[in-house]
C-alpha cells in the first residue's frame, strides 16, 4: 500500500472529491529532484550556461508531466511531521493494481541523477519529446534522489497535464475511487466517525 500525507484540509477535500493534487516538477522539495544533469552534452562556458542548457533540453517535460508523491510506509512519525500538519493531517492509503497507474520507486544515491545525453538524443528524433524519451528521463532522472531522503520510502506517479483538469492554479487527477485506508494524525481534529461510514478501514 502507498500513502499520500496530507494536512487535514488537503486530505478531507481529497476524500470528498477523489481528485488528487498533482505536483508540478519544478517546485518540489529538493531543488535538485527532477533536475538531471546531462553526461556527454555539448559543455557551455560556465556552470550557469550548462544549467541553463539542461533545463531547456527538458523544459518540454516539465511543461507537459506533473507527479504524484506516495510513501510505503506508515509507521514513521517523522513522515508524518513533514507531510501531515505535524500529526495534525492524515495519511490516505492505496492499492495500486498492475493494470492500474504505474508506481515508480524512487532510488537514494549520493551522486545525483544524470542521463546520457548521446544515448536520449536517439530517443529524440527532430528534438520532438516523444513518449520513449520521457520515459528514459523519468526511470534514469527523475526517480533518483539523496540518500538522506530514504525514510520517505517514495514511490511516484507520472502523468501528462493534458489529462488532468486545472483548477484554479493546480492541476488535479481523479484518484478512481475512495482510497483503502484512512490513517489519522494523533493531533488530527477529525475523528474516525467523520470519514468511517465511507472507507474500509480507518485507524
Amino acid at each position: 500500500m502507498a500513502y499520500r500525507y496530507l494536512n487535514e484540509q488537503h486530505a478531507l477535500e481529497l476524500l470528498q472529491t477523489k481528485k488528487w493534487k498533482v505536483g508540478r516538477l519544478l517546485e518540489l522539495n529538493d531543488p535538485a529532484d527532477c533536475q538531471p544533469t546531462l553526461w556527454g552534452a555539448p559543455m557551455q562556458a560556465s556552470d550557469e550556461a550548462t544549467a541553463a542548457f539542461e533545463s531547456k533540453y527538458l523544459s518540454g517535460i516539465y511543461e507537459d508531466i506533473g507527479v504524484l508523491c506516495f510513501s510505503g510506509v506508515i509507521s514513521d512519525p517523522v513522515i508524518s511531521s513533514h507531510y501531515a500538519d505535524s500529526h495534525r493531517g492524515m495519511a490516505i492509503g492505496y492499492d495500486f493494481q498492475p493494470s492500474g497507474a504505474r508506481l515508480y520507486e524512487v532510488q537514494y544515491q549520493e551522486e545525483r541523477a544524470t542521463l546520457d545525453y548521446n544515448e536520449a538524443q536517439l530517443l529524440r528524433p527532430n528534438g520532438e519529446t516523444t513518449q520513449a524519451f520521457i520515459e528514459k528521463v523519468i526511470t534514469h532522472g527523475f526517480t533518483r534522489k539523496a540518500p538522506s531522503w530514504s525514510y520517505e520510502k517514495e514511490f511516484r506517479i507520472f502523468t501528462h497535464l493534458a489529462h488532468c483538469r486545472m483548477e484554479g492554479a493546480h492541476y488535479f487527477l481523479s484518484s478512481g475511487g475512495a482510497p483503502n485506508r484512512v490513517v489519522l494524525g494523533l493531533r488530527c481534529k477529525t475523528t474516525e466517525a467523520d470519514v468511517r461510514g465511507s472507507f474500509k478501514t480507518v485507524v
